[in-house]
């Protein structure tokens, strides 16, 4: 396995501290193509509605994606999205939203900032918030910060009204973008049919790389096969659940991630290989999720 690059140490990022009644807060900021400047974010009154639950989009916890806010007034110098982290699988009982450390919203914060380097197509990253109690300082809660995307739908809303046409060209472009990825190092650990966004021209985009992982070299034949395996899962979950999904759509996606046709037909037959117990052993996995 690769040895994995190194995210930016905590020192190296800019950030900003103040307080609020019990809480210590924190803001990381990276420089940023955001035409208006950071010092216009009044982070404080941002920080203090997130804790209160002010601006959390009941839509998207609807939809599966809680902890999802939104804010668009005076005291932002663009309109953003904010997604609070959470732990994941049976753990999200236990711990909730509490972690031990930063590191894990620092590494998103690196690995995000990574794909907009290498052209892919990623909301601007803002900031990332960082929250403690003064008396238990224990724990903390992490927010990731970014520009909010206009008139945008998730792929699975995209995908009800989409035409065959417009539907091939989404999956082409999906592959493109994971092969990419693959390519520069970044295992995207969470790609799946909710964390792709698509926008009014009907262009995808890709958000969400919480526990994703970077490596120095382009990803081994292993990785880029469980990384595959768990955006197939999501279609297949998405398909389950009534989602329309052709055919068509994951031959595009495959076609366009590996167009030699060797290793197209080689991709084919190791993602159909032991399908059952993989769908069984990804449901374990999940329940025992401990990140």
């Amino acid at each position: 396995m690769n040895p994995h690059k190194k995210p930016q140490p905590d020192g190296e990022i800019p950030q900003q501290t103040f307080t609020l009644d019990e809480y210590s807060v924190f803001v990381h900021t990276l420089k940023s193509e955001i035409k208006s400047a950071k010092n216009l974010f009044a982070w404080p009154e941002i920080a203090a509605d997130l804790l209160l639950g002010v601006g959390r989009d009941e839509a998207a916890g609807r939809a599966g994606r809680g902890g999802i806010f939104f804010f668009n007034d005076h005291r932002v110098a663009t309109p953003i999205a904010v997604r609070q982290y959470r732990h994941g699988g049976i753990w999200r009982f236990l711990s909730g939203a509490r972690f031990f450390s930063r590191k894990r919203f620092l590494a998103e914060l690196a690995i995000h900032q990574q794909a907009a380097r290498i052209g892919l197509p990623v909301p601007e990253a803002v900031a990332v918030i960082v929250v403690k109690k003064k008396r238990r300082p224990v724990f903390v809660r992490g927010y990731f910060v970014t520009e909010k995307l206009a008139d945008c739908q998730t792929l699975p809303e995209f995908l009800q009204s989409a035409s065959g046409a417009t539907r091939l060209r989404i999956f082409f472009k999906l592959g493109k973008y994971l092969e990419k990825l693959h390519k520069h190092g970044i295992y995207y650990t969470d790609m799946q049919v909710k964390n792709i966004l698509v926008d009014a021209a009907g262009d995808p985009c890709l958000i969400d790389f919480d526990k994703s992982r970077i490596f120095a070299e382009a990803l081994s034949r292993r990785l880029r096969l469980a990384n595959l395996r768990r955006f197939l899962r999501s279609l297949e979950k998405y398909k389950s659940r009534g989602g329309y999904l052709l055919d068509s759509d994951r031959a595009a996606f495959l076609i366009a991630y590996a167009p030699g046709i060797k290793f197209y037909l080689w991709l084919y037959q190791e993602l159909r290989r032991c399908q059952f117990w993989r769908r069984l052993g990804y449901r374990c996995g999940w329940w025992l999720n401990r990140s």
